[in-house]
């Protein structure tokens, strides 16, 4: 909800003892209202009565401390007429009680001011500066009211509602990552079931828990992100995922909280007929990540570990081209191969730049170079080919992330 303001200048300009004097008046002032009222309907009850009182009362005490601070005064008196607004949608009370409150407080104040012995000996200027800051203040409170009352209407509403939207949310779910693709009009007719604004893309993360245990209490999730972390396999569904958050995918995707009790992968953007596939993508990565294959922290994008991903797939084949691709290796004795194989990584990775491959390995320029001349002995004119070049770096890619930097006929 917006904050609303108020005209601070128009209080600033009413002398601050006029709220002093005041505000010694006030209990007696409300009395003599309330009295009047009576007399002009004798059939009003204890509880309005009650509130009448009440309302003018505090309207007289909020205006007086309006005048007495006018800098730090609105904050405390916005919140207690945003929790009137509140209660009066909740007890099904019109506003309109209210605002007659207020024009009542209004009322009382000006009689107070004419009455106090002695008068407040405020000139013509004086007086309207007071008029411009009582109607600012009635203004200002009005709408603090309308914007409480209409808050509290709205949310409970939406809590009337909501059962319903999560059964819908929880089917379009299914929906959407159904194989083969359901059909869009039912995805669209649901999703308006649901009041989920059909994205451009989505993309589908797959979830676990961090630690077993007891069913975990629901947590508040962005709006639009549809989720199932009750299921056998959890999922769930960001939509339009580059359009949120600063950057390409980013971690603001999913709360915090969310993160820390669940290792999460999220797939690919896709368009909406095409989530099934991101979650499989998802699935993928949080396995790879349930194996220590790729860290577990924060949000685990399977965008960012392509190579990984690419040669989980071919396990077997990758054992077998290893045995030849790398089979120079085998002549190098555990821990020497581990770090030229490193190296050779980390060469291919930066297109045999030396100055690179050494700040990604944390050592010496020189140190790599070094290792660049033994692999050029044991490699020779294959490093210099870009077909072999790419699949000696996948394989040491597969190798690596499973703590095996050997040959497959090595192990």
């Amino acid at each position: 909800m917006a904050r609303i303001g108020l005209d601070v200048g128009a209080f600033e300009a009413v002398p601050a003892w006029v709220g002093r004097r005041l505000r010694q008046h006030v209990d007696r002032a409300a009395d003599g209202l309330l009295a009047e009222l009576r007399r002009g309907d004798p059939q009003i009850g204890e509880e309005e009565a009650g509130r009448a009182r009440a309302g003018i009362a505090a309207g007289m005490r909020h205006f007086c401390d309006l005048v007495e601070d006018p800098g730090a005064g609105w904050e405390r008196v916005a919140a207690f007429y945003l929790r009137v607004g509140r209660h009066l949608a909740r007890d099904g009370r019109d506003p309109v009680e209210t605002h007659q409150a207020l024009r009542r407080s209004a009322l009382v104040a000006w009689r107070t001011l004419g009455a106090v012995p002695g008068g407040l000996d405020l000139d013509r200027a004086a007086l309207s500066l007071v008029v411009d800051a009582q109607f600012c203040y009635m203004d200002a409170v009005a709408e603090v009211i309308a914007a409480g009352y209409s808050a509290e209407v709205a949310e409970r509403r939406d809590r009337r509602e909501e059962p319903g939207r999560r059964r819908h949310g929880a089917r379009l779910l299914r929906l959407l990552l159904a194989e083969p693709p359901a059909d869009p009009a039912r995805i669209a007719a649901l999703a308006a079931d649901a009041r989920w604004p059909l994205p451009a893309t989505v993309a589908a993360a797959a979830a676990r828990p961090r630690r077993p245990g007891p069913a975990r209490a629901p947590l508040a999730l962005p709006d639009g992100v549809l989720a199932d972390l009750a299921a056998p396999e959890p999922c769930l569904i960001v939509p339009d995922p580059d359009g949120r958050g600063p950057g390409l995918l980013s971690e603001a995707l999913l709360p915090e909280a969310l993160l820390r009790e669940w290792t999460v992968a999220l797939g690919p953007a896709v368009p909406v007929e095409r989530a099934a596939g991101s979650l499989r993508w998802a699935r993928e990565t949080l396995a790879l990540a349930t194996r220590g294959v790729i860290p577990d922290g924060g949000l685990i994008r399977s965008a960012e570990h392509v190579p990984v991903l690419v040669v989980s797939r071919a396990g077997e084949l990758i054992d077998d081209a290893a045995a030849v691709r790398l089979a120079p290796l085998l002549a190098v004795p555990p821990p020497r191969r581990e770090r030229l194989a490193e190296t050779l990584l980390a060469l291919l990775e930066h297109n045999f730049n030396a100055a690179d491959a050494s700040r990604r390995l944390r050592v010496h320029p020189q140190t790599v170079r070094h290792r660049l001349r033994a692999l050029k002995d044991l490699f020779g004119d294959e490093l210099r080919d870009p077909r072999r070049c790419l699949e000696m770096e996948l394989i040491l890619h597969a190798r690596m992330v499973n703590g095996d930097l050997g040959p497959a006929s090595a192990r």
